[in-house]
């Protein structure tokens, strides 16, 4: 019984030492397989460091910063032509009843442009002149005494004023029911009621003047006569104006910009029938609050149209903001010959205008960045360092900045391609 318990815990004891050794070799095997992946990824991460810092070694250009004295200017968008646009319009209403030019256009000094019908205006300077012919009977008579001769002619004077009064009063007459049925508007009926109270006020003169020489004339007769006579000869000539304008012609050589109106409509006094544009050009730009305190009038400006260049100066600057820009007005006259037809009114344009001379660090604009503010990236030992500039004045490609020294190199090709830190290769 002894033997056999004996024989038990032996065998419970090497089952035991056994299993124990199995662990430990168990352990061992996992420990190595474990320090041998560790090893393999140190090794592999090794190479990819290795590799991503090769990636961030990038070929870049640089430019040693040097300040000296450059040329500023202020950059702006200009618009051709704004304020050289006249609208020419008529003094007087009547129908179009000749156009001879069309948009686009170029003109001479004296060339037609529009005619209005002139059968109204005729009649009307018709009627003037008939009212200084009585009036000046009326003064003569006044003067010099009356005769039969002369109360005949007064007589005839007022048979031709009331011929004149009774035409007006019946054209007056159809243009109102024009005017009721909408086939005219207003502004037609009341130039024809101002035609009738003319020609009214004609035969009221013609019949006062009558009167005055079959009753005699007294000294105060005489000076209301000569006042009618002035009278008369300024509504005659203001008649004759009207028709003279009734013919428009260029006052100038230039370009039509548009044609409003149309063959056969009426046209209505004061309302713009034709845009025209001088040959001279004249470019707009709007500057902003602080600098429009750097120019004033005279200040030099160079102007890229298209391909064309041209020098020109400031002539005017306005000194109200438009209210909804903020930016003050400035036209540039253009001193430089250039053709101005092949541009019209409204094409935009790139302006420099001239600030002087000034000592300061330039470099070129196309090298400077903006994550929220402006920065350039400079070379210090063999990386790539972010540097924050403030913009000044600028000349065309290169501008004037503040945040840089001289002996900086300045990254000016390659800059969009790294960040701070990369390595980078000067090429």
């Amino acid at each position: 019984m002894s033997n056999k318990i004996l024989s038990i815990i032996k065998n419970k004891i090497y089952d035991s030492s056994t299993k124990r050794n199995l662990s430990i070799i168990f352990l061992s095997t996992v420990a190595i397989l474990i320090i041998v992946a560790l090893a393999a990824y140190f090794t592999v991460f090794s190479k990819n460091n290795e590799k991503e810092t090769a990636i961030k070694s990038y070929p870049v250009k640089i430019m040693e910063i040097k300040s000296g004295s450059y040329p500023m200017s202020l950059q702006y968008q200009g618009l051709t032509g704004g304020s050289e646009v006249r609208k020419l319009s008529f003094k007087s209403s009547a129908k179009i009843s000749k156009i001879y030019v069309s948009k686009g256009q170029h003109v001479k000094k004296g060339d037609k442009l529009v005619d209005l019908d002139k059968s109204d205006l005729n009649f009307a300077a018709e009627a003037a002149n008939a009212q200084v012919a009585s009036a000046a009977a009326q003064y003569d008579k006044a003067v010099n005494g009356t005769q039969q001769e002369d109360i005949n002619k007064a007589q005839i004077a007022v048979k031709n004023a009331q011929n004149s009064n009774n035409y007006y009063k019946d054209l007056y007459n159809k243009n109102l029911k024009l005017s009721e049925s909408g086939a005219i508007s207003k502004q037609q009926l009341q130039d024809v009621k101002l035609q009738l109270d003319n020609s009214q006020n004609a035969l009221n003169s013609a019949e006062q003047s009558l009167q005055q020489l079959q009753n005699g004339s007294r000294p105060e007769d005489k000076q209301a006569t000569l006042g009618q006579l002035n009278e008369a000869k300024a509504a005659y000539e203001s008649k004759e104006n009207m028709l003279s304008d009734a013919s428009m012609t260029a006052n100038m050589d230039g370009y039509v910009v548009d044609v409003l109106g149309k063959e056969g409509e009426m046209q209505q006094a004061g309302s713009p029938v034709i845009l025209f544009r001088s040959e001279k050009q004249v470019i707009t730009v709007g500057l902003s609050e602080d600098d429009v305190k750097k120019v004033k009038v005279g200040t030099k400006a160079q102007v890229n149209i298209g391909d064309d260049k041209a020098k020109g100066e400031i002539i005017n600057i306005v000194q109200l903001a438009d209210s909804k820009s903020g930016t003050y007005s400035a036209e540039i006259n253009l001193s430089t010959p250039i053709d101005t037809s092949k541009y019209y009114v409204g094409e935009t344009s790139t302006v420099y205008i001239d600030m002087g001379q000034a000592n300061s660090i330039s470099i070129p604009i196309n090298c400077v960045l903006n994550d929220g503010e402006d920065y350039v990236y400079v070379v210090q030992n063999g990386h790539a360092v972010k540097k924050n500039i403030t913009l000044e004045d600028n000349n065309e490609d290169k501008v004037s900045v503040e945040g840089l020294k001289d002996g900086d190199k300045i990254i000016i090709e390659g800059m969009k391609n790294i960040k701070s830190g990369y390595k980078v290769i000067i090429k």
